[in-house]
């Protein structure tokens, strides 16, 4: 039965009648300090996404953020907290500044080691690696942004993070959220949106870029002598980025390295070359540029799909985390401590063996605990996620096992 609460101020009374046709308030808690938090509990006297939609609106009017959740089968809890989240503004030219940067830093990445650098356009060997990566990453940054636009988040538009002299030249990008999600339906269609967009330009482009592809063993591209002494002979004066240029590539060990394989890279190599690769004689697609003028692309496709790997982690604020706080609420914290736990046994496994690529693991492990493995709730956490939705979430498991790298890279080292 809703009784008046003794003492009850004018602001918890507004609030009170706020949801008086919406919600049979049983009971009224008042945390009072810099950040005023009331909840109401009771049953609903409607569907909770009317509920909240009104709560919502009106709660908004009187400068407080409204949030929806279930305490069990009949009780619910609205909780009014004090500030309302506005639209910050755009600061374009910083958006601008660094997709630039970052597109310069990943055309540094894909430039060949062959290239002649007294043709003047020596410079745009980079340009397939970075058109191809660029795309991928521009693709599912902005599926995020505009998902989470239609639902009325205030989100920012992508950072993109520059990274010179790194394999990939980026670190990818970022889009901050300023508030929570409206409900889980927005958080899982936002989270799912990235990582779709991005399959959809990274799989075309794997496939066009392994048709262009050549197949050996790697063992044939670490004979790069010719191309060395040439570098010697054109880097011995050079200037500006030239000069970056020749530091990077003259002078050092030969390093070769072979991408790991998920099943849709495997998938897409046994449906353009024909048969499974690695074959048995060590043989596999060359992606370096050259002797493959599609490599670069089909190179930065691979890296597209591990990034959509990555991203579907079911951890913290990833796109997997978005999902699995979606559909398992608070159970989600618990599956991304496991999930932590799992990448760094893997890492470990990988450095026990001797494999390169034990950092990778170990670096997303340390970042996932440093950033933040629980999931913060979204305002309306009450409302169902539907059927399809949970459909949807199979396909999108089924993704992530598709295209996950367990061993990211093999390096071998030439003379």
């Amino acid at each position: 039965m809703d009784q008046p609460l003794l003492g009850e101020n004018l602001t918890v009374a507004r609030l009170r009648q706020a949801l008086s046709d919406l919600m049979a308030v049983e009971r009224v808690e008042v945390q009072r300090g810099p950040d005023r938090v009331i909840a109401f509990y009771g049953p609903l006297y409607a569907d909770p996404d009317l509920v909240f939609d009104r709560a919502s609106d009106r709660f908004t009017q009187m400068g407080y953020t409204a949030m929806l959740s279930r305490v069990d089968g009949r009780t619910f809890r609205v909780v009014a907290i004090r500030g309302v989240a506005r639209p910050q503004p755009t600061r374009l030219g910083l958006h601008v500044f660094l997709f630039v940067a970052t597109f310069l830093s990943a055309m540094l990445a894909g430039l060949s080691p062959a290239v002649d650098l007294e043709d003047p356009r020596w410079y745009l060997s980079g340009l397939p690696f970075a058109l191809a990566l660029m795309g991928i990453l521009l693709a599912h940054e902005l599926a995020h942004y505009f998902v989470a636009r239609r639902y009325g988040s205030p989100v920012s538009l992508p950072y993109f993070v520059p990274m010179p002299m790194s394999i990939l030249g980026t670190m990818g990008a970022v889009i901050f959220q300023r508030a929570p999600m409206r409900d889980r339906k927005a958080l899982f269609d936002i989270g799912i949106a990235g990582p779709l967009a991005g399959l959809a330009v990274a799989i075309p482009l794997l496939i066009v870029g392994l048709l262009f592809t050549e197949v050996g063993h790697p063992s044939e591209m670490m004979n790069l002598d010719a191309v060395q002494q040439r570098l010697a002979i054109q880097c011995q004066n050079p200037q500006g980025v030239r000069a970056f240029f020749c530091a990077a590539f003259s002078g050092q060990e030969t390093v070769v390295f072979q991408e790991g394989n998920s099943l849709i890279y495997l998938a897409a190599k046994l449906l353009t070359k024909g048969r499974i690769l690695p074959d048995a004689n060590g043989e596999d697609v060359l992606l370096s540029y050259p002797p493959s003028p599609g490599g670069p692309i089909a190179f930065a496709a691979w890296a597209g799909l591990l990034v959509t790997a990555l991203n579907l982690l079911p951890i913290g604020q990833l796109d997997g985390g978005h999902v699995a706080y979606a559909l398992l609420g608070r159970r989600a914290w618990t599956l991304s401590f496991v999930m932590i736990g799992l990448l760094g046994a893997l890492g470990g496994y990988l450095f026990l063996i001797g494999n390169p690529a034990w950092p990778t693991w170990i670096v997303w492990a340390v970042l996932a605990l440093f950033l933040g493995p629980r999931h913060p709730p979204p305002l309306n956490e009450a409302s169902p996620l539907g059927p399809g939705r949970t459909a949807l979430s199979i396909f999108l498991l089924l993704v992530f096992i598709v295209t996950f790298v367990p061993v990211p890279l093999v390096v071998a080292s030439g003379l």
